[in-house]
């Protein structure tokens, strides 16, 4: 009478699975951390586009309404008092923009956001929730420009 051959793993074959299985894992686990930190650094550079976009919006549209040429808005905030072309910003600033719509100027609406807070007259930090980096713009309302300067 003749055994039948059982059909099973050797060891040599287990070890050589589960050591595959590892190296994927170990190359899959920091892409996913990694996606996180990449979210927000897409929020915040999608916001930054709105920004720009708006600006040369509202320049645009100063420029159709006047007969000069065309003028950026002189502040990012329309809590500002004088918020139309040639307008003047007053002598202080909303401490934060934390509560309130950020870039209500020149985003239609504003932007409600905890990372984003005002820290000067023409300065705005976003505080990167993940890393705890402040990275810090200024706007200059004589070019239009909204940059970061730090870090």
């Amino acid at each position: 009478m003749r055994r039948r051959a059982e059909r099973s793993f050797t060891l040599v074959e287990l070890v050589i699975v589960i050591a595959i299985v590892g190296i994927l894992a170990a190359i899959a686990i920091p892409r996913f951390i990694d996606i996180r930190t990449e979210a927000w650094n897409s929020q915040r550079d999608s916001i930054l586009g709105s920004v720009r976009a708006g600006i040369l919006t509202t320049a645009a549209r100063n420029q159709v309404t006047n007969t000069d040429p065309a003028q950026f808005p002189p502040n990012l905030e329309a809590a500002w008092a004088g918020m139309g072309a040639g307008g003047s910003q007053p002598g202080s600033f909303p401490t934060t923009c934390d509560t309130d719509e950020c870039f209500e100027l020149v985003i239609p609406g504003g932007f409600n956001g905890d990372e984003w807070s005002q820290t000067g007259a023409a300065e705005y930090t976003f505080d990167h929730p993940i890393s705890g980096t402040d990275f810090v713009f200024d706007y200059d309302s004589a070019t239009g420009t909204f940059l970061q300067t730090s870090p």
